[in-house]
């Protein structure tokens, strides 16, 4: 039984193919798919980008557990309460600056 569906030609030189290929396996997606999203205008973010939020997004979790020591130790010591204080503020404005990367990415 033929196939309902239309199918498109194009010619490409060696190393276009190359890179067409290449960026389709960045995005995990087969040659056809990543053409047909391409030519659809559909957003691809490739598989590199998805893992590097992810890493960004497990950085932002660690940085909220060692401010929340932090905050314990503040309660547990008075004397390095200033320096805690201080670190409590970088590790806040280290947690803006990673989720600011993830939402460019």
């Amino acid at each position: 039984m033929p196939s309902k569906k239309k199918v498109i030609k194009t010619y490409v030189s060696e190393e276009e193919y190359q890179s067409i290929c290449t960026s389709a396996e960045q995005c995990s997606l087969s040659l056809s798919a990543f053409a047909k999203a391409v030519c659809l205008g559909h957003e691809i973010k490739s598989s590199t980008d998805q893992q590097t939020r992810r890493e960004l997004l497990k950085l932002n979790g660690d940085q909220g557990r060692l401010g929340g020591l932090l905050k314990m130790l503040i309660l547990d010591d008075d004397d390095n309460r200033k320096a805690a204080e201080r670190l409590l503020r970088e590790i806040g404005q280290t947690q803006r600056q990673i989720v600011k990367k993830v939402r460019s990415i």
